[in-house]
């Protein structure tokens, strides 16, 4: 595996014995993934980007194989199927299912049409929430709103650009006078991962400027509201350095940052901010399925640093949301819920 430093240009190399060759203006290194140099003219290196090419989670590639018996990395285990409740349990003493208090609310979520988004509109629609969504491409939006309409609830698309901040208010604005009111705002949208100028504008105008333009538009109805509430989908990647410094990871930390602010001051009008940073998640046609065709070292870290031993699904974020946007969580204002197996090792207090 090769990687090119985002700053300083050096080339990054992982060699078959596990440690990393590095090349920067005309000189060479080899350096243990730890950080540690080896040999070479060239004896410094971003010891970050090291661990990343180089490790957790990769073994030497000339490294034997782990002997007959020996235990061998877990394999990764599917998430729990929720709809058959405890595995073994007797269906007549199942536990009830938790009222969210969402039957017959109002909800808006951006960038909706696929992955997390969709899930979380989806959710919405089992709590018997109605549903406005928005998103670019007009065919998976259709389709998504077939598949919440299925689900008994009224439901508002249109297409547009969430980086086009007069289309998104018209569209928020148009949502709360079709369903009748705002219960809940959802900003899901990102301008995704990327490097130079144009992903910080991407990331600027779709994450941080996409949610405070959304919750402007949408502030009218929800102060309306009896149980207002908004909710920012961040990242991981505004919580822990993960190899590479990129836009993504600082307007995801500016999201939570403008979350607790708004939290504290929407809580006078009855509104509640929270924030959800999931970690990796693995879907059919997401990021990670990418990244696991094209990237398999890169992959094979990220899913070693689960703790649970497997990605998660765009349903169990969808889970997280729906929960701290719904009355159930009446109490909760400010947080910020990671939702990622154990992926970031940090304490949190």
């Amino acid at each position: 595996m090769k990687l090119r430093h985002p700053l300083s240009g050096a080339l990054y190399t992982l060699r078959d014995d596990g440690l990393v060759e590095v090349e920067h203006a005309g000189q060479t290194g080899v350096f243990a993934p730890t950080g540690a140099w080896r040999a070479g003219a060239l004896r410094s290196a971003d010891p970050h980007f090291l661990l990343w090419v180089g490790g957790p989670g990769l073994a030497p590639r000339g490294a034997p194989a782990a002997p007959t018996g020996a235990p061998g990395p877990a394999a990764p285990r599917p998430p729990p199927d929720l709809s058959r409740g405890a595995p073994g349990a007797d269906p007549a003493r199942r536990s009830p299912t938790m009222d969210l208090g969402l039957s017959g609310k109002k909800a808006c979520v951006t960038a909706a049409s696929r992955g997390i988004g969709l899930a979380i509109a989806k959710q919405l629609a089992e709590a018997g929430a109605d549903v406005a969504l928005c998103a670019r491409g007009a065919g998976a939006l259709e389709s998504a709103r077939k598949e919440l309409e299925a689900r008994g609830v009224r439901a508002f698309t249109e297409t547009l650009d969430v980086a086009d901040g007069a289309a998104l208010r018209a569209f928020v604005t148009k949502a709360g006078e079709t369903l009748g009111g705002l219960d809940v705002f959802v900003a899901n949208a990102s301008g995704g991962a990327g490097m130079g100028e144009s992903a910080w504008q991407a990331n600027f105008e779709i994450d941080v400027l996409g949610a405070a333009r959304g919750v402007e538009a949408a502030l009218p109805f929800l102060g309306a509201s009896e149980c207002g509430a908004i909710v920012f989908v961040s990242s991981t990647a505004a919580l822990e350095y993960l190899g590479v410094p990129q836009p993504y990871n600082a307007m995801k930390a500016a999201l939570i940052a403008h979350g607790h602010d708004l939290a504290q001051a929407l809580a006078p009008r009855g509104i509640r901010v929270n924030c959800v940073s999931p970690g990796p998640i693995w879907f059919e046609g997401g990021s990670w399925q990418m990244i696991e065709q094209t990237m398999k070292p890169i992959y094979e870290r990220a899913l070693a640093q689960c703790a649970i031993g497997r990605m998660g699904t765009p349903q169990e974020v969808a889970r997280a949301v729906v929960f701290l946007a719904s009355p159930a969580a009446s109490l909760i204002t400010g947080a910020n819920l990671v939702c990622d197996g154990g992926f970031t090792k940090r304490v949190q207090y």
